[in-house]
């Protein structure tokens, strides 16, 4: 394409990415076909989808200053499914592992393949030496049972089968158990270049977002850069050690980074930055020991990459990445209280122990939210936030050509996405316990992309058994058939929403239609909220103190206390709210409003 299918681009966009390692296949053409028309304002991802996010971030940041660099987007799919060292991928050889995992790497790779001989052949091939250990003892007795030989061979080969799956499946297991000493994973993402070798991810990535920033390779591209250029990035991260989500820039200063830990997942040229631009010293009045430690940097001055590697942890495959807080709930024993013979983590501190920031771990975002829908959500919208999913095939569509779907009516897009169990599979207990952990981590999300002015914005991209989940060694061809559906789906995404058509033709799910599906379904949520409102407002229970009692007496609260001015001002809006609830609720606006209905309430950012 020329520049200027890029610098004629009026429209506003946001664009939220989901996780799965096919996202970086899909949404590169996807953002090329949407940066003809819009330009992105605010970009959301998770997982892999925060790779995608980034480089589309960096781009449009780059647009910003007047250089146009999304054809070097087109570009990414193609490069991926080349083949390069080893005849592999350059997709699979972004991964890395520890000298000390690639023994588990292998056999990870080996489940990944079809059909079962295959995975077995190649599982035979790397723990070979396992299999040769258990074999022993079923060789011994063939050999011993001189009288019997064809009992001795017969048992013999049971002994030796039976020893060989023993023997490899302790294998396996021990080497997953010794995953801890290589920080819970079998790729940092990250390792130091090497003449002639391919690239890890962190490393090729680092380098993209520098090259599509523009930037040199000591500066790497902020947050702040893109915010001062009117460009919004967030990405989602999992803290397993707090069991929550979080969405990246962090907005508080809570965390430290150990500098030499950083450079075993970044390059030194993003750590000396880190190091450079950490944050300010608490205010907390107690002294804490932060020897070895640095504060992260600000929101404006966290690199993206660093970002991005923390919703990128496919757990197992990637390392989550650690950073330190301080646990300021730990007791601290009395004088008097005698000491533990033996000391463990989140015990109670000595009387004159200093305080000491402990290890967090993040890691991939798509645990906790894999399709951040909520990101840059508003009642009603200014422009659209567009949004491409990755979905199974379903069985009975096989033999259509099809595989970039939209909602063709309002009604469209209501429909559950089935996940059955077949009782006959020999294989339905694993399905059945991955189905538990989808349902977990997935539900919000899913009910969310239900929901009325939300699913007509989504592209739905339907990747058969071998395009999607987790295969790492696709087919230059495979790679480019599902790079070129993400370049429908941005098309599709364009002409609904700038053109106003559908196949060509004229249709009435256009942006228009999105604005009042918002509009209408807003109206009926905010009805129903200030419904339950008003009732509690005009209706204390038992001898409660009135709501207005409360507001008048609130200069005097034990907790967050209101001024004059703002005690005044808060009984005329919670007035004017209980009035409106009344106006609200008689023009009846959830009578034939769009289905599912939302819920509004009140839940926590992060």
């Amino acid at each position: 394409m020329a520049e200027s299918d890029y610098t004629t681009a009026t429209k506003k966009c946001d664009i939220v990415m989901k996780g799965g390692i096919t996202s970086g296949i899909v949404y590169p053409r996807a953002v090329t076909q949407l940066a003809r028309i819009y330009r992105f304002q605010s970009i959301g991802g998770t997982s892999a989808g925060a790779i995608a996010a980034a480089v589309t971030a960096a781009a449009e940041y780059s647009r910003s200053r007047g250089k146009i660099v999304f054809d070097k987007l087109n570009d990414i799919p193609q490069w991926l499914g080349q083949s390069s060292s080893g005849n592999n991928s350059n997709l699979l050889n972004l991964f890395h592992p520890q000298p000390e995992a690639k023994g588990l790497f292998r056999i990870a790779l080996a489940l990944l393949l079809k059909p079962w001989w295959r995975q077995l052949f190649k599982l035979i091939q790397t723990v070979w030496l396992d299999v040769v250990i258990g074999a022993v003892p079923g060789i011994l007795v063939a050999m011993l049972a001189v009288k019997y030989p064809k009992v001795g061979i017969a048992l013999g080969v049971l002994v030796a089968i039976a020893g060989a799956i023993f023997c490899s499946l302790t294998g396996i297991l021990i080497r997953v158990l010794r995953l801890r000493r290589r920080r819970f994973g079998l790729c940092t993402g990250f390792e130091q270049p090497r003449e002639g070798e391919p690239p890890a991810l962190t490393n090729w990535l680092n380098d993209l977002i520098n090259s599509l920033a523009q930037h040199e390779r000591d500066k790497p591209l902020t947050f702040g850069d893109l915010r001062r250029h009117g460009v919004t990035l967030k990405v989602i991260t999992t803290c397993l050690t707090f069991g929550r989500p979080y969405t990246l820039p962090f907005e508080s200063n809570e965390f430290y980074f150990s500098p030499n830990e950083m450079r075993l997942f970044f390059p030194r040229e993003v750590v000396a930055w880190m190091e450079q631009h950490r944050s300010v010293s608490s205010t907390h009045g107690e002294v804490v020991d932060t020897s070895g430690l640095k504060r992260l940097p600000p929101a404006e001055d966290l690199p993206v990459i660093v970002a991005v590697r923390m919703s990128l942890s496919f757990p197992v495959l990637f390392c989550p990445v650690p950073l330190y807080a301080v646990d300021w709930t730990r007791r601290r024993r009395s004088a008097n209280e005698p000491r533990p013979l033996k000391r463990v983590p989140g015990d109670a501190l000595d009387p004159d122990e200093q305080r000491r920031p402990e290890q967090v771990w993040f890691s991939d975002g798509g645990i906790c939210s894999n399709f951040p829908l909520h990101l840059f959500d508003s009642p009603i919208p200014r422009w659209p936030t567009f949004a491409i999913d990755l979905a199974d095939l379903r069985p009975d569509r096989q033999g259509e050509s099809g595989r970039v779907w939209m909602p063709s009516t309002n009604r469209g897009g209501i429909a559950f996405r089935w996940t059955r169990l077949d009782c006959h599979n020999t294989w339905s207990t694993v399905d059945f316990l991955f189905s538990i952990v989808d349902a977990a981590r997935n539900w919000v999300d899913s009910l969310q992309a239900m929901v009325p002015g939300y699913r007509d914005r989504i592209a739905h991209v339907f990747l058969d058994s071998t395009q999607g989940g987790l295969n790492l060694n696709m087919s230059s061809t495979a790679v480019n058939e599902i790079a070129n559906y993400g370049a429908e789906a941005g098309g599709k995404l364009v002409d609904r929403f700038a053109k106003g058509v559908d196949g060509g033709k004229p249709t009435n799910m256009n942006w228009e239609n999105h604005r009042w599906l918002r509009l209408r379904s807003t109206m009926a949520t905010l009805a129903v909220f200030l419904s339950h409102f008003r009732q509690a407002y005009e209706q204390p229970e038992g001898s409660d103190p009135s709501y207005l009692a409360l507001i008048n007496g609130a200069k005097n609260a034990p907790g967050y206390p209101l001024t004059s001015d703002q005690v005044e001002c808060a009984a005329t809006v919670v007035g004017d709210l209980d009035r409106l609830s009344k106006q609200i609720e008689e023009c009846r606006f959830e009578v034939n409003s769009p289905r599912p209905e939302p819920a509004l309430r009140v839940r926590p950012q992060f």
